[in-house]
């Protein structure tokens, strides 16, 4: 998967991305809570009567919370887990790991490590500079203080990366960003976690999402062991995102290295780009500059790579053989979100118009016959599949970013190449425009010519 997937859905497979809640190039991630009271009453003030549970909570995050907010400097690694369920069952997962560093008044590095992409921000108190794996970079100013990177970042690090940033950058404000917008709390228990004395909290945010975080609780030593977040109220929206009812997300953080004091290297926070690496205006000009280069397919005018392959139910198949047909081709595979998301509504169009000689296909890339299988199972789609356990097909159709959907005409020459969507209202729309247009004998790409 290339940088344009991720700029478009987030972090690529790292999670199930539901564009209207996850941080994309040109929107923030929601923004975790401001007081209970404020979000009640706009004549709030700090004195308001706290919640219930909202005091023992406060009082268990303050060693934490003091200690990041006094510290100058800090260093952390911190695992995050991302999990997509179906009643309780974990029917995807991909680990990341970020390596953060920071020094006050505004210095900072953020080092992602996802499992197809590195993403690096680097603030030298300046200029923040953001590294697109190897071959991209930009440059903004930098943030006015540590407070103001973690609130204002100047590139998606997934879901949800306020109370990532907030607990692991020197002099951040925990509270603000933990502890406003509730509307309810829980201090759950004093068990030790992982034979570390510890207290576990819960907060529910106005928007239905809720945290658990264990903090340690050793005097000497206070600090955060391992936050989880409950994003399924935000994901599943209004019920129209075309996940089942039954669908949870969650984000799952572990500290495996956090503290606020020590020396830190004064090159951690310069930036020298690598040698192929081009720079670009902003993050913006980056990704149209994708867009462009994606828009225009290879293979848009030219005739179809004719193949065989196996269906799911262990038939033989051949593009060839659908001569006269129109043939949609959707290129997918159970860790990637938005292909999930966009499946049922490809469906859905492409079943209306099956008397007008509209086929669907369906590609995984690189999954066992039995994980597909039992995979749409749980979430009761029934498409036809074609298997490509070598990822072959994904190769000869220059699928190197999925979801990626190919419109192919009667007479087997490839019309309409779709990378990703802009929103299931708007691929439902287009899908069934280009489609009909199809059915009615029109052509969307001109031939190739010799």
């Amino acid at each position: 998967m290339n940088w344009y997937s991720f700029l478009r859905f987030g972090i690529g497979s790292l999670c199930l991305t539901i564009t209207s809640h996850v941080a994309v190039a040109d929107e923030p991630a929601p923004k975790p809570p401001a007081t209970a009271a404020a979000a009640n009453s706009d004549t709030a003030t700090a004195t308001a009567e706290p919640l219930p549970g909202e005091t023992e909570v406060r009082d268990a995050l303050r060693p934490v919370a003091e200690a990041i907010q006094k510290a100058t400097r800090s260093r952390a690694t911190v695992e995050l887990t991302t999990r997509s369920m179906i009643d309780g069952r974990v029917v995807a997962s991909e680990k990341s790991n970020f390596q953060i560093a920071s020094q006050t008044p505004n210095r900072y590095r953020v080092h992602l490590k996802a499992e197809q992409q590195q993403l690096q921000v680097v603030s030298d108190g300046k200029q923040a500079t953001v590294l697109l794996g190897n071959q991209a970079y930009y440059q903004t100013p930098a943030p006015e203080s540590l407070q103001h990177a973690v609130t204002e970042l100047p590139v998606p690090l997934g879901p949800y990366p306020e109370p990532l940033m907030a607990l692991t950058l020197a002099s951040a404000n925990v509270a603000d960003s933990l502890l406003t917008d509730m509307q309810g709390f829980e201090l759950v228990n004093r068990e030790p976690y992982d034979d570390v004395p510890a207290v576990q909290l819960r907060g529910t945010q106005v928007d239905g999402v809720t945290w658990v975080l264990w903090l340690a609780t050793e005097e000497a030593k206070p600090r955060p062991l391992r936050m989880k977040i409950d994003l399924t109220p935000v994901v599943v929206g209004d019920g129209e995102s075309g996940l089942p009812p039954n669908f949870a997300f969650e984000l799952d953080f572990k500290f495996t290295l956090w503290r606020m004091d020590g020396d830190l290297d004064p090159a951690m926070f310069t930036f020298k780009p690598p040698a192929d690496a081009q720079q670009y205006e902003s993050l913006q000009a980056y990704a149209e500059s994708l867009a462009e280069e994606t828009t225009a397919h290879p293979l848009v005018g030219k005739p179809a790579p004719d193949f065989s392959a196996e269906l799911l139910d262990g038939t033989q198949w051949k593009l060839s053989q659908q001569q006269g047909k129109i043939v949609v081709l959707d290129f997918w595979a159970t860790w990637c979100g938005p292909c999930i998301e966009a499946m049922p509504v490809i469906a859905e169009v492409t079943g209306a118009l099956a008397e007008q000689d509209v086929v669907l296909y369906t590609v995984n890339i690189g999954e066992s016959g039995e994980e597909i299988k039992e995979f749409l199972q749980r979430l009761k789609i029934d498409v036809p599949v074609l298997l490509d356990p070598e990822a072959k097909l994904a190769d000869s159709y220059a699928a190197e970013a999925i979801p990626q959907t190919v419109l192919i005409g009667k007479d087997g020459r490839i019309e309409a190449v779709h990378v990703g969507y802009s929103g299931l209202d708007a691929l439902r729309q287009e899908l069934t425009d280009q489609l009909k247009t199809l059915a009615s004998g029109g052509h969307l790409a001109e031939p190739e010519t010799e």
